[in-house]
């Protein structure tokens, strides 16, 4: 039984230590890298939204926050922070193909996706303004 225990134990702190130390940087991607989890985008009120940008809002937050947004201020993403001005950036046709073919660090939504909702998020991603953490 106690040797049990001590290999739950073993896997347990080997898990944590390997998750730590071989976690995604945000240097893996040069366009990644563009903005840091130390800013934030807070979520605009579905009051000051068109009803196409409400549908991008929940498809983004189903499917996209987790990689997209930290969890916590202090908490890193796997993906780039998004905002408006970045997407603007990037131009709608790249965004576009990368939420449709993904990458070497995205899944690619080609088949769950139709593009009217693909144009969804893109418009609801355009309404997120970056905020600086003090």
């Amino acid at each position: 039984m106690k040797s049990n225990l001590f290999l739950i134990w073993l896997l347990f702190f080997t898990a944590q230590a390997y998750a730590q130390s071989s976690g995604p940087t945000q240097k893996d991607d040069a366009r990644s890298s563009a903005q840091s989890a130390k800013d934030l985008v807070p979520l605009p009120s579905v009051k000051s939204l068109t009803p196409s940008q409400v549908s991008g809002k929940k498809l983004f937050v189903q499917r996209c926050s987790v990689c997209h947004l930290p969890a916590l201020p202090s908490y890193s993403t796997y993906g780039p922070v998004l905002s408006g001005d970045f997407i603007i950036s990037l131009g709608d046709t790249f965004v576009y193909e990368q939420i449709m073919r993904g990458s070497s660090r995205m899944p690619g939504y080609q088949y769950t996706l139709t593009s009217t909702e693909i144009d969804q998020i893109i418009g609801y991603l355009k309404t997120l303004q970056l905020t600086k953490k003090d």
